[in-house]
């Protein structure tokens, strides 16, 4: 989807623009909104939207500001489309110096018109992508495997430290507080509410769901610095980054932010939410216990107590998992990153033999089969149409599972999921591996100036080694290592012709073990030395 960010001054345009057109039909999520320029400018750079909707008129900087720093700092994207109260050519003048795509009075905003500049922007972005494709789906990518980070850091993924700080460092996670937190929460519409959503239990239009989620991700992180992940259209899961004057009294501080959100989105949407929050940790890598408290107790909510803490709980060791997802970590990091269908029946038909001992109790077993669901639906490219069509003959799709009363049940339901998704690998399996091709081909490009290793590149995508060599050879043609070396004498020819760079810095620059050794390489190669190269016509 493109992302968008509205800047206005104004709370009634802020919202009169979420409200007056469908954003999800257009593909466009609304990733923030800000009410001066200078906040703007932090949503800019936080999310790399490819639109920006800007009042001229802005408290700390102009809209007009705002786009000639965009202009200069991040280049052809954000377009942008303009917003006034003022009927002036001179402003319209200096916003198409910039770039932008159209130019709005508020007073004659209207569905009609604000549909149209944002199609006028879509266009443009398009057209972008096409003449410049380092911009072409690039940052969609980013967020994407941001998304599957944190999905592995709750459930106790990685296999090890260096992986999970290579990844964290590669995919720009911002994990430097004093403590952490997890949280499980699950969306509650309320009947009759003001948004038009159904009651619970059933569907929600997915427009309204993401208007509703957008919103709840704003306005939590303005009380408390967090990462809201949405796992379905009813459930969330929630980290809390705490630093000083949060890890004190931090219970108090997340009960107040969690408690203002709710307040503020039932007033507007008329929909409520419950919220389980696990235990503090210190290193981001126990957040799985963090968060497995959490889910633990998620059941233990209700209206009368919308939000816990699990050492609230009395009966909270009677409540713990007795088997970890993090024993599967191997085979199902493997199965969904490299559709394998035996590893995926291997994982299933073991947590299902699990499940049928006396000892598991229902929220256990519900609580396994949730999991697998949400690997599935993060992990997977085009994870919720897969999961939607398995389930598309039950009136309540995939969530039919929230609705069973046994354990028996949970594993007839995990059957199902399993058949659907083996029956999705072969057909998604060719477009997928293609896909970890070209990102791994654009891992090489911005690390061309550094020692790569395929090691690095293969715990990035969290695949084996072996697999990526084997992938990228079937649909590239070549082998990872020689495309490597092929791609740095590329790169070193362009520095011996356009730099006065000696021959021991362009080696070294490039990450070659000794200047001897890319000379040897570059020769072979190009059947010169690199000095007769620099020196020929």
């Amino acid at each position: 989807m493109i992302k968008l960010v509205i800047a206005d001054d104004e709370p009634l345009i802020q919202i009169g623009l979420r409200s007056m057109i469908d954003w999800s039909a257009l593909s466009i999520e609304i990733c923030g909104t800000a009410s001066n320029g200078d906040t703007a400018w932090e949503l800019i750079n936080n999310h790399r939207p490819e639109i920006v909707i800007t009042d001229i008129q802005m408290p700390c900087s102009s809209g007009l500001e705002l786009g000639k720093r965009c202009i200069k700092e991040l280049g052809r994207l954000p377009v942008f489309i303009i917003l006034t109260s003022f009927e002036d050519f001179q402003y319209a003048r200096e916003a198409l110096s910039f770039r932008a795509v159209d130019y709005l009075v508020k007073i004659d905003l209207s569905p009609e018109s604000l549909t149209e500049s944002v199609k006028k922007a879509i266009e443009q972005v398009e057209l972008i992508r096409q003449k410049h494709p380092e911009f072409r789906d690039s940052r969609q990518s980013l967020l994407m495997f941001q998304e599957r980070f944190y999905i592995k850091l709750l459930n106790n993924l990685f296999e090890s430290r260096e992986q999970f700080q290579l990844q964290q460092q590669q995919f720009e996670i911002p994990l430097n507080a004093e403590a952490y937190a997890a949280a499980s929460i699950q969306f509650i519409p309320a009947p009759g509410n003001k948004a038009g959503i159904p009651s619970a239990g059933q569907d929600i239009p997915l427009n309204i769901y993401n208007q509703t989620l957008q919103m709840f991700q704003e306005l939590l992180s303005k009380y408390i610095p967090c990462h809201v992940l949405a796992l379905d259209t009813h459930f969330l899961a929630a980290v809390f980054l705490l630093n000083n004057g949060y890890t004190g009294d931090w219970k108090s501080h997340v009960r107040n932010a969690l408690e203002s959100t709710a307040e503020m989105l039932y007033n507007y949407y008329n929909v409520s939410f419950l919220t389980s929050i696990g235990g503090l940790v210190q290193d981001p890598l126990e957040l799985s216990s963090s968060y497995s408290d959490s889910r633990q107790i998620l059941p233990c909510l209700s209206e009368e107590t919308p939000v816990l803490f699990c050492d609230e709980h009395s009966d909270m060791s009677k409540l713990r998992n007795v088997f970890s997802m993090s024993l599967f970590r191997d085979d199902i990091s493997r199965a969904f990153q490299e559709l394998d269908e035996s590893a995926l029946r291997a994982i299933i038909d073991t947590i299902q033999g699990l499940l049928g001992k006396d000892r598991v109790h229902f929220s256990q077993a519900l609580d396994a089969a949730s999991n697998i669901l949400h690997f599935a639906m993060t992990l997977l490219p085009d994870g919720p149409d897969i999961i939607g069509n398995i389930f598309r003959e039950e009136p309540d799709t995939y969530r039919s599972l929230y609705h069973l009363k046994s354990i028996p049940a949970i594993i007839s339901w995990l059957s199902r999921l399993e058949e659907g998704l083996c029956l999705s690998f072969e057909d998604k399996k060719k477009s997928h591996q293609n896909s970890l091709a070209i990102l791994c081909c654009q891992y090489i490009h911005e690390h061309i100036h550094e020692r790569i290793f395929l090691q690095d590149i293969a715990d990035t995508f969290g695949i084996s080694p072996n697999y990526l060599s084997q992938l990228f050879k079937k649909h590239m043609n070549v082998g990872l290592s020689e495309y490597i070396t092929n791609q740095k004498i590329d790169e070193s020819k362009k520095l011996l012709k356009e730099t006065n760079l000696k021959i021991y810095e362009i080696s070294d620059r490039l990450g070659f073990e000794s200047s001897f050794y890319f000379s040897k390489v570059f020769k072979k190669i190009t059947g010169v030395s690199p000095k007769d190269y620099r020196n020929r016509p």
